[in-house]
């Protein structure tokens, strides 16, 4: 059924209610989380696509004491974005506000927030076999958030020194970075998410700051799993794994 929920456990305490059928968290979302948490913890952050506001949860129920400004498109997720955050009790510390990034001049307040997170659509609008669910489809293609959308957004809402994070696609890392430079938002901190050592990179986790000078620091890979048949996972995975119950 469309509308069938399920109840996910995650980060001892919470719950999070999704759609079985539609757009769900995965591991890329806690991967962000726990990348994002030492810089997250207090001011006003803004979360760019919540959907069912996964990421101001984690990030609450981890320690931080920042305000939250959720954005979703799509009014069905916001308003079970807004569910989830009155259920876990974090209504006084989440806005959700429904509303198209590409119209960030009109959307946000700039300069009014001190951190950015989000886990964006990874996919050009024109690349491969799209999914034929419209949810799906704005979730993982640029159709209605480019990269150079996402960056723009973010600089706007971004007072200088603001710290944005993301996590993305090692084989875009050339159109983000273009994208963030161009908006003033200089990358700091890029860290390669490595399925076993001796694979390739299948994600990227990056840090960039508003108005900063050049300068960034490749952190060492984060492997998520002992070898090649990833059946076991490493030691660094099975904790941020932890939050999920």
């Amino acid at each position: 059924m469309e509308g069938e929920r399920l109840e996910t456990g995650i980060n001892g305490g919470l719950v999070l209610s999704e759609y079985r059928s539609g757009i769900r968290f995965g591991t890329d979302a806690l991967l962000l989380a726990s990348f994002a948490q030492e810089r997250v913890k207090r001011g006003v952050c803004a979360d760019f696509g919540t959907g069912s506001g996964v990421l101001p949860l984690l990030l609450l129920a981890g320690g931080s004491r920042a305000r939250f400004l959720a954005v979703e498109l799509q009014e069905r997720y916001a308003s079970l974005a807004r569910e989830n955050v009155e259920r876990n009790g974090f209504a006084d510390s989440v806005e959700v506000l429904c509303g198209d990034l590409r119209a960030y001049r009109t959307l946000l307040p700039a300069g009014g927030a001190d951190s950015v997170v989000c886990n964006p659509p990874y996919l050009p609008a024109d690349c491969g076999r799209k999914n034929q669910a419209a949810e799906k489809r704005i979730a993982w293609h640029e159709d209605c958030l480019p990269v150079e959308a996402l960056a723009g957004a973010a600089s706007w809402v971004l007072r200088p020194g603001g710290i944005f994070l993301c996590v993305y696609l090692p084989s875009r890392l050339t159109s983000l970075l273009c994208a963030l430079r161009e908006n003033r938002l200089e990358p700091k901190r890029l860290r390669w998410v490595v399925p076993s050592p001796g694979e390739a990179p299948s994600l990227l986790l990056l840090e960039a700051k508003k108005d900063a000078r050049e300068g960034m620091r490749v952190l060492p890979s984060l492997y998520l799993y002992r070898d090649g048949t990833h059946a076991e996972k490493s030691a660094e995975l099975e904790r941020i794994s932890a939050l999920k119950g």
